[in-house]
Formats: structure tokens, sequence, C-alpha cells
């Protein structure tokens, strides 16, 4: 059977996310995507991955507090490994207003 890769780029939330005082003191843009392998879909009979859930697990994180990026992906990993039909998920974030002079910091998750 053949697999489908599902990709959900850089949907933001604004968290509560980091250890140090700064992160703690106000919330902060996280970006956050996935690669979500599946198998079981055919379009033609009406069987896809609905990945609204996934979006909607992500946006439930606006105004959370969570200590790590390590910790945030791997909820959203969790997350997605239970859907029906997943096989593999690579689960990123990225946090882009840490430093002046870097694009973003982020931790990426697969498995």
């Amino acid at each position: 059977m053949a697999e489908m890769i599902i990709r959900l780029e850089e949907l933001e939330i604004t968290m509560y996310l980091g250890i140090h005082d700064f992160e703690r003191a106000r919330p902060q843009r996280v970006l956050i995507s996935a690669e979500i392998t599946v198998t079981g879909t055919d379009w033609q009979a009406g069987k896809f991955f609905d990945y609204d859930p996934v979006a909607e697990f992500v946006r439930a994180f606006n105004g959370t507090r969570i200590d790590t990026q390590e910790e945030l992906v791997s909820r959203i990993h969790a997350f997605v490994h239970s859907r029906e039909g997943v096989v593999h998920a690579a689960i990123w974030s990225k946090k882009p207003d840490v430093y002046p002079d870097a694009k973003a910091v982020g931790v990426v998750l697969r498995g």
C-alpha cells in the first residue's frame, strides 16, 4: 500500500516557552511544523487523513506554559502518532524571536 506524506508548515502559536526569566515573562511566537507519513488513504474511496485535529491540538497550546521545546514537540508527536494510519512523523518547533542575529532556534523529533 502506498504512503502519503502530509505537511503542516509553520503554524504560528503564541505561548510561554522556555526556562529563562525573559521567556517566562511574556509569551512568544512559536512556529510548529509536521511531516506525517500515513497509509490507508484512498481519496477515491473517501479515505483520507484528517489533519484538522492536528492543527487544533497545536492551536490549543496558545497561551500555555511549557519549559522546553523538547517537551512541546514530544507532546505533539505523541498526539500525531495516536491518529489512525500514521506510520512516521517528524515534528519541529521554532522560536523565531530568540536571537536578533538568527532566523530561529528549533527542535525536531522524528520517529
